[in-house]
């Protein structure tokens, strides 16, 4: 079959590895003769991937790495073509989607294993592509919210919400999460400009930039999706006894990293935070009941071919791409 790989080493025969030196785009490979994958345990389904998405921080899982050698590729939609013999839930031909782990992903490929846990039925109303741009977005965005950080959902009293890199790909879901939990959110980007139309569409109260944050009152809860500076900065923003969550792979470490340069002096009641999204069925049906109200679906940006998935990957680094995920059609 044909799936993406990364290539292990450099040039220079230098094994990739994260952190410290993760691979570039320039190392994921397409390979025409992968074997397809078969069915080792109970719990696992075997299915023809109809469409994938491409995560901007792909490159950047320590998974992908040893010990774990996990594959490219997470979201998934696709049809059901093997199940092991002790499989209740699922059979063959069932329309599938949902995020396969991150200690193994894999579905940039024609084939993939995933888990009788990972795996919903497809909304019927939700094209493959659109059933592949939601779940990891989704399920990052309400396990943020509601696991993590512990955001009421129909609270009786709204909190105070500020989502930076509002208008990306697990932004919007963060957005639209916290408006239907009955929360006022404001939605922080890079530019108004390019982005505010989008955003005041999806329903954000409002919208800032992030050189704006002088200007406001603080936030309950802060959850960041961007890194680097605009996270540094939401110590900010967040009231002292708040909660900032972050989940963006450079960020991991974040909490002591800033406890030791300062940057987070004067709020050590908050409650900070960082999580890697996981596999749940408990997010998954929240997520459909979304969809089954006709309010969430997924955005997609644009497709391509497995072949293009390199390109795909670099593009996704880009500012000003647009709104959604780019999906992948093997």
């Amino acid at each position: 079959m044909k799936a993406a790989r990364v290539r292990a080493t450099s040039p220079e025969g230098t094994p990739y590895a994260f952190p410290g030196n993760p691979a570039p785009s320039s190392a994921i490979e397409i390979h025409d003769d992968i074997p397809v994958p078969q069915i080792s345990k109970p719990g696992e389904l075997l299915i023809q991937v109809k469409a994938s998405t491409v995560f901007r921080d792909n490159l950047e899982w320590n998974e992908l790495y040893p010990p774990n050698h996990a594959l490219l590729g997470n979201d998934f939609a696709g049809v059901v073509v093997a199940v092991h013999e002790t499989e209740q839930e699922f059979r063959i031909g069932d329309h599938v989607y949902g995020m396969a782990h991150a200690n193994r992903g894999g579905t940039w490929a024609e084939y993939a294993i995933v888990t009788s846990e990972e795996a919903a039925r497809k909304p019927a109303n939700l094209s493959w592509e659109e059933a592949a741009a939601l779940p990891g977005s989704a399920l990052t965005a309400d396990q943020a919210l509601f696991m993590h950080a512990g955001l009421e959902s129909a609270a009786q009293q709204p909190k105070r919400v500020l989502i930076t890199g509002a208008s990306g790909g697990i932004g919007m879901y963060l957005v639209q999460f916290a408006l239907a939990a009955g929360h006022h959110v404001v939605a922080a980007t890079s530019s108004k400009e390019r982005n505010e139309t989008f955003l005041r569409a999806i329903g954000a109260h409002e919208v800032v930039e992030y050189g704006e944050f002088g200007t406001l009152d603080e936030f309950d809860l802060v959850v960041d999706s961007v890194g680097f500076d605009v996270l540094a900065s939401c110590w900010s923003v967040v009231k002292p006894n708040g909660t900032l969550v972050s989940f963006d792979a450079c960020s991991w470490g974040y909490i002591q990293e800033h406890q030791s340069k300062g940057i987070s002096k004067g709020k050590e009641g908050v409650r900070a935070l960082y999580f890697i999204a996981e596999p749940s069925r408990v997010s998954m049906g929240r997520i459909a009941e979304h969809v089954a109200k006709g309010n969430m679906k997924g955005h997609v940006l644009k497709t391509v071919s497995l072949d293009d998935v390199r390109e795909a990957y670099e593009a996704v680094h880009s500012r000003g791409i647009g709104h959604g995920k780019i999906v992948v059609l093997p």
